[in-house]
C-alpha cells in the first residue's frame, strides 16, 4: 500500500514545488518590472523638470498607470497558484506551517480576516470552494497609485500653468 502512495505523493510534492517557485517567479517579475517603471517615471521627471516641457511630464504622469496594470494582471496570475498550493498542501496533509496560508494573509484581501486567521483548520472541500481574489481597484496599492497620477497631473499643469514651461 505504501509503495502505491509514494509515486503520487512525490508527484504531489514535485508539483507544489513548482506552484511554489512559479510563484516567486512572478513576485520577482512584479517587483522587477515596478524597479524599471518607478525609474523610468523619476527620469522622466527629472528631464521635464531640466529641459522645462511640460509634455514629459504628462508622459511621466502615465507611469503610475502602468504599475497599476501590471499590478493587477500579475495579482490575476497569482490568485489561482495560491489556491493550487493550498490544495496540493492539504492533500499533503500539510497543515501546520502552511506556506500556501501565509501567502492567502499575505495577498489577498478578499479573505475575511476571521477565516484567514484558521485557514490551516479548513477542510479540503472548504479550501476547495475558497474564493480568492487579488486586491480589488480600491486597495491601498492602486489608491496609491492613482494619488501619485494625479500629483503628476497636478505637476504638468503647474508647469504650463504656473511656470510657463513649453508644452513640446
Amino acid at each position: 500500500m505504501a509503495a502505491s502512495e509514494a509515486p503520487d505523493n512525490e508527484s504531489l510534492r514535485l508539483e507544489l514545488q513548482e506552484a511554489i517557485v512559479t510563484y516567486r517567479h512572478w513576485v520577482a517579475q512584479l517587483t522587477q518590472v515596478t524597479g524599471i517603471i518607478a525609474t523610468a517615471d523619476v527620469i522622466l521627471i527629472s528631464y521635464g523638470f531640466s529641459q522645462r516641457l511640460a509634455a514629459i511630464l504628462l508622459v511621466a504622469s502615465a507611469m503610475p498607470i502602468a504599475l497599476l496594470v501590471n499590478y493587477l494582471m500579475v495579482g490575476s496570475l497569482l490568485t489561482p497558484l495560491i489556491s493550487l498550493i493550498l490544495r496540493f498542501e492539504r492533500r499533503l496533509l500539510i497543515r501546520k506551517d502552511s506556506i500556501g496560508a501565509v501567502y492567502v494573509r499575505s495577498y489577498i484581501r478578499s479573505v475575511p480576516q476571521v477565516l484567514s486567521g484558521h485557514i490551516e483548520d479548513l477542510s479540503d472541500e472548504e479550501v476547495r470552494h475558497l474564493e480568492l481574489k487579488w486586491a480589488t481597484l480600491w486597495a491601498p496599492i492602486p489608491i496609491i497609485l492613482y494619488v501619485e497620477t494625479l500629483v503628476q497631473i497636478g505637476l504638468f499643469v503647474l508647469s504650463l500653468i504656473v511656470f510657463d514651461y513649453r508644452f513640446m
